[in-house]
């Protein structure tokens, strides 16, 4: 198991949540037997969009897999060893190959025919792009176009990273449905047909946009930021630290990015460019639209939580975008306060009883649930009181889990043990727990997709017609994935209030129901 990564049992929990059953041997057992191969010849070398696509495929699969076989096809050598160090960056451990003989799965960029390979017959595809339009094929090779739009490019990536994934476990899936042919296109994000339009990308103008959420969406969004070329301000709002759980799925983090705060590292990743500003707030979102004085224009929301969303929507941007993953969904939503369609408050309201924090901690750390624990509890998360070694054994005899793993959080308030070692998957033993507590923890490719899809929104001239598109990752490709959602009138959202409505209306006088 040498060659699977250090997060590797982030990636058996991912895993655990779109396969049925759960067990983090038989995964590695399973990726350890795979070779992915990544082909190209010189054409994709050359080509701006193959470029994109092979720098995605590659933050993708070097996550998971242990076995890459990186190969040019009378490409520059130089641009095949920029790859490579590229996989070595995000898993130090992983191991190259030169040669495509072994390959079990394969992804093929660029105008050439490979022979077959005896292991991967079933399971190649040719992967490529036309500007806004994604192309992958079983059959063929696609090409790509040599345009300045990455979007369709990485998206396309995403989509072949799936496919190989759904592939392998095709059997604990519950279905063997692959990608034969997909051309869809991410500007009407419907499939492609003779009267798809397909405009040159012009220069992109962020008019006060603010990025809640610098996590594995984030990533997605913000690989995509860095490609395209744009002037404007980036506000990337994140309190937090990049962890080793997280490198599972953020796609522009690397190994040495552990511990670093992700707001800054995320700015640092946006090229310099005349006319471009990009903050960094280490804040969370409460604090930060405060310090703005509760103006923001455009709101990307790459968050995991429904509370933070509602407290985005409660500030009242101009307009806001949603990322989200699900099981094996990728999404994306899209919101006005005015009008009869959902705002983002709306997706998010709940819906009966539920336990609150402090009870959710004491189950999930299998603690009982009397009211002298749930109190102190509720008093260490309050006062964000350092966790004492008799505490952690207190947990390891409850819960089984070894003292060993919990003594990472000695000293560190319970909320870090609870988001990082139940719910971030840092420690196996409280998996069932992050199940329970409905943690979501998709793979790299639906983090990514679901990113990249926030940043056509951007990136495109008009404004689609419908408020959410919603992709499952796990089956074949949908031709049209959108549909509408009206707002929320059981229970009431705040966006049907007359007094939201009354100061909305006053922040933004020009705007209307269809602007």
């Amino acid at each position: 198991m040498m060659a699977l990564p250090t997060y590797f049992e982030r990636n058996a929990e991912a895993a655990a949540t779109l396969i049925q059953g759960f067990d983090p041997v038989f995964v590695a057992e399973r990726l350890e037997v795979e070779v992915i191969g990544i082909i190209f010849d010189a054409a994709a070398a050359a080509s701006t969009e193959s470029r994109a696509a092979l720098d995605m495929i590659v933050r993708l699969t070097a996550r998971i897999y242990p076995t890459l076989a990186i190969v040019g096809l009378r490409a520059p050598s130089t641009y095949v060893a920029q790859l490579k160090r590229l996989a070595k960056s995000i898993n130090p451990r992983i191991d190259l190959l030169d040669r495509m003989e072994n390959a079990t799965r394969i992804a093929v960029f660029g105008e050439t025919q490979v022979p077959t390979v005896r292991k991967a017959v079933g399971s190649t595809w040719f992967v490529g792009s036309d500007n806004w339009f994604m192309r992958l094929s079983r059959n063929a090779p696609v090409g790509a176009g040599n345009s300045a739009n990455p979007l369709a490019a990485g998206a396309a990536s995403c989509v072949a990273a799936a496919n190989v994934f759904r592939a392998i476990f095709a059997t604990e899936l519950g279905k063997d449905l692959l990608d034969d042919e997909l051309w869809f296109s991410l500007l009407d994000m419907r499939e492609v047909d003779s009267a798809s339009a397909n405009p040159q990308l012009t220069r992109l103008v962020l008019r006060d946009v603010h990025l809640a959420g610098a996590g594995a969406i984030g990533n997605g969004f913000l690989w995509a930021l860095s490609r395209l070329t744009w002037r404007g301000t980036l506000h990337i709002v994140d309190p937090e630290t990049i962890t080793d759980s997280n490198l599972q799925r953020y796609v522009m983090a690397v190994a040495s990015d552990r511990g670093k705060t992700k707001a800054i590292r995320s700015a640092s990743w946006m090229p310099r460019a005349k006319g471009r500003t990009v903050e960094s707030r280490v804040m969370d979102w409460a604090t930060h639209i405060s310090a703005q004085q509760h103006v923001a224009d455009t709101v990307v929301s790459a968050l995991d939580s429904a509370r933070v969303r509602i407290e985005v929507q409660a500030s009242l941007p101009r307009q806001v975008f949603n990322g989200w993953t699900q099981g094996g969904e990728a999404g994306v939503s899209r919101h006005r306060f005015l009008g009869t369609m959902a705002c983002l408050a709306c997706l998010y309201l709940p819906h009966g009883s539920a336990l609150n924090e402090d009870q959710m901690v004491a189950r999930a750390l299998k603690l009982p649930d009397d009211e002298p624990t749930v109190r102190d509890i509720r008093q260490r998360l309050q006062q964000n009181k350092p966790t004492e070694r008799a505490y952690l054994e207190r947990i390891a005899a409850a819960s089984g889990a070894p003292i060993g793993k919990l003594l990472a959080y000695e000293n560190q308030p319970l909320s870090s043990l609870y988001v990082g070692g139940v719910c971030g998957g840092a420690i196996m033993e409280f998996h069932a727990a992050a199940l329970d507590a409905h943690a979501d923890v998709p793979m790299a490719f639906q983090s990514a997709f679901a990113g990249i899809a926030l940043a056509a929104e951007l990136a495109r001239p008009t404004r689609l017609p419908h408020t959410v598109t919603q992709i499952d990752l796990l089956g074949t490709f949908p031709p049209r994935p959108g549909r509408n959602q009206e707002k929320s009138t059981t229970p009431p959202c705040i966006c049907v209030d007359e007094d939201f409505i009354d100061v909305y209306r006053a922040k933004y006088p020009t705007e209307t129901v269809g602007s």
